[in-house]
């Protein structure tokens, strides 16, 4: 009976707000090349769920990882939250305190959250409370923070005005959206697309313009992988090109962020390519992934400029030869695989010692005094 009334909710909450709306809200904030980006990430959560649901539902839903910016917390530039945005719009307080009380109970989010406390990441789990006439700027957020083991209702708006000095605001895209990016949002799924608008609402509408709120070093993580041992890889989805000599470029903040997540737990991740090719309608080959294992090994060590990042500065690109990424299939998400790849120090000195071996009869090889 409790399965059967969690699925008429559910059903209920996804057709609270329909598509033309959603996207009209997200093209205030995303300027054309954020969402052809952001097009990448739902596109291959659409891909999943149509492919193996139950596989795909050890892909968990990422989150925000902010930093406080509070001029009397010391070494507040040292602390990382990650906020966890719930897919759905719920009616009533009541009903999203019944969700987090079953949220709890997930093993695979009880998991992630253990894994982050162990990496030292605050965790905070943020839920929209609205009904059908509201678009995303009336939502009312409701905050709960994950102490001893439990998700601890807080008061209004905290803690998040607590960690802020209220100096934020949000940049608005006077840009329009190419034709064929707004068709690849409209043949989304209602649910990848309420995802990724509620994930949106919650950081423009509700903290950037309600709560003015600034914070340091503001990051999001696409996806967490979680096995049913407990094993967690932070995930992160992109859409790409190749260069003419045949690399990828992969964001250097990104890397920092991934070691910053796995190396405390010797957790491994994965960051995942949606190719596409350099023509004009940028059609699609296929899905790549790399393990952040694999990426310390074969990154360059220098630096390229690349865009803009989430604060408005420029991010700087390390290259990656597309030799170093297989080909994606669903079998990464199959226990076996994430059992052999867990641990990132394992598979750094695995492949060190293959590095060293193929090393040792190049330096054989070469030549040497008789």
């Amino acid at each position: 009976m409790v399965e059967e009334q969690e699925t008429t909710f559910y059903l209920y909450l996804i057709n609270a707000m329909n598509k033309s709306k959603q996207i009209k809200y997200l093209q205030k904030f995303f300027a054309p090349k954020k969402a052809r980006g952001m097009a990448g990430e739902i596109s291959f959560a659409d891909y999943l769920s149509i492919s193996d649901m139950p596989l795909s539902q050890k892909m968990l839903a990422g989150s925000w990882i902010i930093t406080p910016n509070k001029s009397d917390a010391v070494n507040s530039v040292n602390y990382r939250i990650a906020v966890f945005v719930l897919p759905h719009i719920f009616s009533t307080r009541s009903d999203l305190d019944e969700f987090i009380k079953n949220l709890m109970l997930d093993r695979g989010h009880q998991a992630l959250f253990s894994n982050l406390k162990k990496s030292g990441v605050g965790i905070i789990v943020s839920g929209a409370i609205g009904d059908l006439s509201d678009t995303p700027d009336d939502f009312s957020w409701s905050n709960f923070v994950y102490l001893d083991e439990k998700l601890v209702s807080q008061a209004e708006n905290e803690p998040f005005i607590s960690l802020t000095r209220g100096r934020g605001r949000a940049n608005i895209n006077h840009q329009p959206w190419d034709d064929d990016v707004t068709d690849r949002f409209k043949n989304f799924s209602d649910e990848s697309l309420l995802r990724l608008t509620l994930k949106q609402a919650f950081y423009y509408s509700y903290l950037k313009v309600k709560l003015k709120a600034s914070y340091i070093d503001p990051y999001d993580v696409d996806a967490f992988l979680v096995g049913f041992n407990g094993n967690v890889f932070p995930v992160e989805i992109k859409e790409k090109s190749r260069t003419d000599k045949e690399e990828f470029g992969i964001d250097a903040g990104r890397i920092l962020m991934m070691m910053r997540l796995c190396i405390t737990t010797d957790s491994n991740a994965l960051y995942i390519i949606r190719e596409i090719d350099n023509s004009e309608t940028r059609n699609h080959i296929g899905y790549k992934f790399i393990t952040f294992s694999d990426m310390i090994m074969n990154v360059s060590w220098n630096l390229q400029a690349g865009g803009i990042g989430m604060g408005g500065g420029h991010t700087q690109t390390i290259m990656i030869t597309c030799k170093a990424f297989g080909d994606f299939s669903l079998d990464i998400l199959k226990e076996e695989w994430i059992e052999k790849n867990c641990s990132l120090t394992i598979n750094v000195k695995d492949k060190a010692a293959k590095f060293y071996r193929s090393l040792e009869k190049l330096l054989k090889n070469s030549g040497h005094e008789s």
